[in-house]
């Protein structure tokens, strides 16, 4: 084969993806978790009737989305997630 000849590489060439380590599964399950609750404090706060419990529910849903973004920001510099979306305007 002469040089220049070579066959060109067809771009969906499957290419192997690396298997997520047991901790980054672990960390989407995190993730996940604390999502999940957000949601169900959030909830919890829309039915409340006493103000002071509905402002700890939803301080706290804040903080677990918070912390899910700390770990997706983590996980997206490692590779292993995609970053959070800009926020629409």
């Amino acid at each position: 084969m002469i040089l220049g000849d070579e066959p060109p590489v067809a771009a969906s060439v499957a290419r192997p993806v690396p298997e997520p380590s047991p901790d980054t599964a672990a960390e989407l399950r995190r993730m996940a978790l604390h999502l999940e609750t957000a949601v169900v404090l959030e909830s919890r706060a829309q039915r409340g009737t006493d103000p002071a419990q509905v402002d700890t529910l939803r301080r706290r849903a804040e903080q677990r989305r918070r912390q899910a973004a700390r770990i997706r920001a983590r996980l997206a510099a490692d590779g292993a997630a995609r970053p959070e979306p800009a926020p629409v305007r």
